[in-house]
């Protein structure tokens, strides 16, 4: 964890209001950069100072606004980095955030955000595809500790409370979590919160609230808030009516039913009709004997596997960059080859041990096919508040073989040479199409079976014209 940690913080409020340099407008930006950069920092008692003197002396103004909410005795402070893979644009963001830690314990809660994403690098699966997330420490004051129930009640920042279960699960308000994301330049509404002293956890919606400070726990509520997953153990902790078919659970022992069928007709080892699961140990079935960590195992299964990795790819899109400006297929704008030759380059996302397939067409314009592209990747998710999901768009085969393809290389850096003297003057479309195969080394089948909205690829395209001598 070590070398994670080494990595600069990288702070993440100095576009939160415009900063003018001279005036009472420039004067509020100004103090506002000043604490939350005293929050990033760790120095919690003066930002809180900071924030209030920003309320009294700037009252009304958006920035005296911003510093009358953060002077509470429960509330956001500021945020910093712990892991940063990339821009927030093409990353999945996850929040951490502590619950009823009081101001003097909030170093204690810094130092577990910073021991978290090693967690999820050791996992298989998440840690295939760590480079794919960013993680953010986002500085929580509670007034009091403790959780709300059996008649008590505590100000703390996300309003902790018991759960109606057997052993008294904690969660948190959600209403209030997404408060303190939008505090946030941008986010995907991802939150893991750790509870001071609540018990066990909980998750969905995009919020995993774990109690104190379990690991374990914590993946398997991820993969409830994130991948959307169902309880793969059979102990009863709470009444929870009729099953419902998901992704990992079903109510029906015909295999032909399951949602998981694709992997049983692969044959994939292990996957199969399991009944116990959903809390109970009749009337639902789960598709692996054990293991599992939605269960009570350490891994997560090859059915909540594959709807992991298609979340994250709904969020991230296969191409990170692309260079020089892509065109839409109807577009008139074109790149000119001026010299010898243009290069034209995209950057792949890179999973921990395997690559992205990328391939090149060159299509004159007369035979260009008409698929539709974006302006380019991810483009639709640079905006600030939350941010939207990918749209990916279902790509036509190309009949064609490729002018190019690139393998192996690990830094996710390809390029194609388009040079002038291999084709007569007109306008051609150039098209990079990326695919993560999903397979890794001595596995017999890939992760992702079935990818029905083609999640796992990407394409751009260019317009470029060869003048005539």
């Amino acid at each position: 964890m070590k070398a994670l940690l080494a990595l600069p913080l990288i702070l993440l409020f100095p576009e939160v209001s415009p900063r003018a340099p001279v005036g009472p407008d420039g004067e509020a930006a100004a103090l506002l950069e000043k604490a939350e950069g005293r929050a990033s920092a760790g120095k919690y008692r003066e930002a809180q100072r900071l924030y209030r003197k920003l309320a009294e002396d700037f009252s009304g103004t958006p920035e005296g606004r911003i510093g009358e909410r953060r002077a509470r005795p429960s509330a956001f402070l500021g945020a910093a980095d712990i892991v940063r893979h990339g821009d927030s644009s093409n990353r999945v963001d996850v929040v951490l955030m502590g619950e009823g830690y009081q101001l003097k314990e909030m170093k204690a809660f810094a130092k577990l955000a910073d021991d978290l994403p090693d967690y999820f690098r050791r996992n298989r699966t998440l840690g295939e595809y760590f480079s794919y997330f960013n993680f953010i420490r986002a500085d929580l004051v509670s007034a009091d500790n403790g959780v709300d129930g059996f008649g008590r009640e505590y100000d703390t920042a996300l309003g902790g409370h018991i759960l109606g279960t057997y052993a008294g699960h904690v969660s948190v308000n959600g209403g209030e979590v997404r408060k303190m994301l939008d505090e946030l330049p941008a986010h995907d509404g991802q939150a893991i919160v750790f509870a001071k002293l609540g018990v066990l956890g909980s998750g969905g919606g995009g919020i995993a609230t774990i109690g104190g400070r379990n690991m374990k726990t914590t993946l398997h509520e991820f993969g409830h808030s994130f991948g959307r997953l169902s309880d793969e153990y059979s102990s009863e902790t709470h009444k929870r009516g009729a099953t419902k078919a998901n992704v990992n659970v079903t109510d029906s022992p015909d295999p032909d039913l399951a949602p998981w069928k694709h992997f049983i007709d692969a044959k994939v080892p292990g996957v199969d009709m399991y009944q116990g699961a959903d809390g109970r140990a009749r009337g639902a079935w789960r598709p692996t004997a054990n293991g599992c960590i939605m269960g009570a195992g350490e891994f997560y299964c090859p059915v909540c596997r594959e709807q992991l990795v298609k979340l994250i790819y709904s969020m991230v899109d296969p191409i990170d960059r692309a260079h020089p400006a892509p065109h839409r297929s109807r577009s008139r704008d074109e790149h000119v080859v001026e010299g010898k030759e243009l290069v034209l380059e995209v950057t792949a996302m890179q999973p921990a041990s395997h690559t992205l397939q990328v391939e090149w067409w060159v299509f004159p314009e007369a035979d260009a096919p008409g698929s539709l592209v974006s302006d380019g990747p991810h483009a639709a998710r640079a905006k600030g508040g939350r941010r939207s999901t990918r749209n990916p768009v279902e790509l036509a085969p190309i009949d064609a073989k490729p002018a190019q393809k690139s393998k192996g290389k690990r830094d996710g850096e390809h390029d194609f040479r388009f040079k002038r003297s291999a084709f007569p003057p007109g306008r051609y479309r150039v098209i990079c199409r990326v695919t993560d195969p999903t397979k890794l080394r001595g596995d017999r089948h890939p992760w992702v079976l079935k990818d029905d909205r083609g999640l796992l690829q990407s394409e751009v395209g260019w317009w470029v014209r060869v003048p005539a001598e």
